[in-house]
């Protein structure tokens, strides 16, 4: 899959290896706890995610916007990506 980066983005091998660690994470944790749900897994990232965004330094809407933006564009971008097996996470 390939995804478009914010302008802003300052580096994308970081970007690169911190996807696959919290991919690597999700997988364990699913392989772990069997009997969590997709739904499950959507909802803890969504939370982390709004956590996450609560901590940057920047006005709520501001930050609201560009999460709302980079989750669009990254959605859109993975629904365009050719299907392929995967696991689970």
């Amino acid at each position: 899959m390939e995804f478009p980066l914010h302008p802003q983005t300052r580096s994308t091998e970081a970007v690169s290896k911190m996807i696959t660690r919290l991919l690597e994470t999700l997988t364990g944790q699913v392989q772990a706890q069997k009997d969590m749900s997709d739904g499950d897994i959507l909802q803890a990232l969504a939370i982390t995610l709004a956590v996450r965004a609560r901590m940057v330094d920047a006005p709520p809407d501001s930050t609201l916007a560009l999460v709302q933006e980079l989750v669009e564009k990254a959605y859109h971008a993975a629904q365009q990506a050719a299907s392929y097996d995967a696991a689970r996470a």
